[in-house]
């Protein structure tokens, strides 16, 4: 893990090693700012040592902003290079290895976790570095001075910023963890409740998602109290164990009669050992971050991109020929099993099933989401397969049961901020789902912003948005993909008058209510992983 984050900083490490050079220059300086303090406290005030104290004060000064500053400057361009690393991944990983995701868990990921990796190279890597090297400095100040007095300073120094820390880590690893589960659930609840709040009043569930969300706030803080714990126990035996050497490094100083600067000047020299000694708390929660982020950053695509193959300008026809499925996640579970099924460009076409009968994965296959465990399938009678991914996305419209509206203006959704469209087309598509009348009592009309969160649109004017931008997005292929099962009587019809009427391509509507195939041309049943006419 250590190794891969510094791998991941390239040619930004020549910057961490000068924010190390600079910050033991500055280290040092203290040292010598006290000394010289100690010097003219016990020889008298000079001239030549307030001189010397302003320069070293001034120098030191420079030294550790250089230090700060540097080492913050490759943390936050690496944390930057992070987020851009996640959002592409993405982008790979859609829609299919993102289909169980939670949202709020790569929220949380980009977000919060990338952030915390900043502990790593701003505070963790430099300050050991730097006390490794100020440390050796030290002890061999020491040992000219007496040797007794270096070698308590280099048993102090491995205590307090080796063996402790190093102790300390084992001890944090599970309760860190165990409060990272504890914080991703809890975030979880609280991302889902305040967005599902429409639902939770619908289905009267707001009594049984509190104490669901009451538990988990009680977990995250108990797994919180546990790792605090864990840290004051800690800082509480580090200070027992730097008062012993103190104590013991002042009896050796009296006992030879050594200079008293010595004495005075030693409690000075422990301030990068003690960084280094609560370490473990921070640092255990910054390495579980970076092994998230790094889980993601690994996983491969459910379907390589296809770069190299023919373009797909059009769809005539498709071909389901003994397509066998079942998903990665679920290796022993069989969705679909020899399935057979064909179509052809104007049809529309309804597949019918329970819920979770595997209706939707058949589409999924369509739109390359995934490949067929076994068995072939082509469109214009080639295998998909030899298609560019790109391509086949371009041909294909996807409605999902869930309208996905983005917070921005109404006109950025209907056109996903493409700027090849007019406002006379916007408004037609808007007239084809019976929205125009609503959209023009709308504040701004298409320029209102709305959103998952702004509370100026329906479940059934959400999906008619979604597919009024399914019309203004040429296709060959339109898939409706539960499209009604949110809405009444009224919103479904509207929906189906406006793909019969204004749709010319394919369609493809998957259901398991039966009213919403009044349009379809040809049903299909799917049940125990095939595709049946019913009688």
């Amino acid at each position: 893990m250590l190794k891969r984050l510094l791998k991941n900083a390239g040619r930004l490490n020549m910057i961490l090693s000068a924010s190390i050079l600079v910050g033991v220059l500055a280290t040092m300086l203290q040292l010598g700012i006290l000394g010289l303090g100690f010097t003219a406290l016990t020889h008298g005030f000079t001239r030549t040592p307030w001189l010397g104290l302003g320069v070293l004060a001034l120098v030191g000064g420079f030294a550790r902003f250089g230090e700060q500053y540097l080492g913050h400057l490759v943390a936050f361009k690496l944390l930057s290079r992070f987020r851009n690393q996640v959002y592409q991944k993405i982008i790979t990983l859609a829609p299919a290895k993102l289909d169980h995701k939670r949202s709020s868990d790569l929220l949380k990921l980009i977000a919060q976790d990338i952030e915390q990796i900043e502990i790593f190279y701003a505070h963790t890597l430099s300050p050991i570095v730097i006390a490794v090297l100020v440390s050796i400095l030290q002890v061999w100040l020491f040992w000219r001075v007496a040797p007794s007095l270096g070698l308590i300073a280099l048993l102090a120094y491995l205590t307090i910023g080796g063996l402790l820390p190093l102790w300390q880590q084992r001890r944090m690893q599970q309760p860190a963890l165990a409060f990272g589960q504890a914080d991703q659930r809890h975030q979880r609840l609280a991302s889902e409740t305040v967005h599902g709040k429409f639902e939770l009043q619908q289905y009267q569930a707001i009594t049984q998602q509190r104490a669901k969300l009451d538990q988990a706030t009680t977990a995250y803080w108990q797994a919180n109290r546990q790792k605090m714990i864990r840290q004051d126990q800690q800082a509480g035996l580090m200070q027992l164990i730097l008062v012993g050497y103190l104590f013991i490094f002042d009896l050796v100083v009296v006992l030879q009669q050594l200079p008293l600067m010595w004495l005075l000047l030693f409690p000075f020299t422990f301030g990068r050992v003690l960084a280094l000694a609560t370490l473990p708390g921070s640092l255990s929660g910054g390495l579980l971050a970076a092994q998230h982020l790094f889980d993601l950053l690994d996983e491969t695509p459910a379907v390589a991109a296809q770069l190299t193959g023919a373009p797909l300008t059009t769809v005539q026809q498709g071909h389901f020929d003994q397509v066998t499925f079942q998903y990665p996640t679920r290796p022993d579970q069989m969705i679909l099993n020899a399935l057979n099924f064909q179509f052809k460009t104007g049809q529309r076409i309804g597949i019918i099933g329970t819920s979770g009968e595997g209706k939707s994965t058949i589409v999924k296959l369509l739109m390359r989401w995934y490949a067929p465990t076994t068995g072939q399938l082509t469109l214009n009678q080639a295998g998909i397969e030899t298609y560019q991914l790109t391509t086949i996305h371009k041909t294909m419209n996807y409605v999902p049961q869930m309208a996905q509206i983005f917070s921005g203006s109404l006109r950025e959704n209907l056109t996903l901020r493409k700027a090849n469209f007019t406002d006379q087309q916007l408004w037609t598509v808007l007239d084809w789902v019976h929205l125009t009348e609503f959209v023009q009592g709308l504040p701004h009309q298409l320029d209102t912003t709305i959103g998952a969160d702004v509370e100026n649109l329906s479940a059934g004017e959400m999906q008619r948005l979604e597919l009024a931008r399914a019309f203004l997005h040429p296709s060959d292929v339109l898939i409706l993909d539960e499209p009604t099962s949110n809405l009444d009587v009224l919103n479904e019809a509207m929906i189906l008058a406006a793909v019969k009427q204004h749709y010319a391509g394919t369609v493809l509507i998957v259901t398991h209510r039966q009213s919403t195939l009044a349009i379809c041309d040809q049903v299909y049943r799917l049940q125990n992983g095939q595709l049946t006419v019913p009688r």
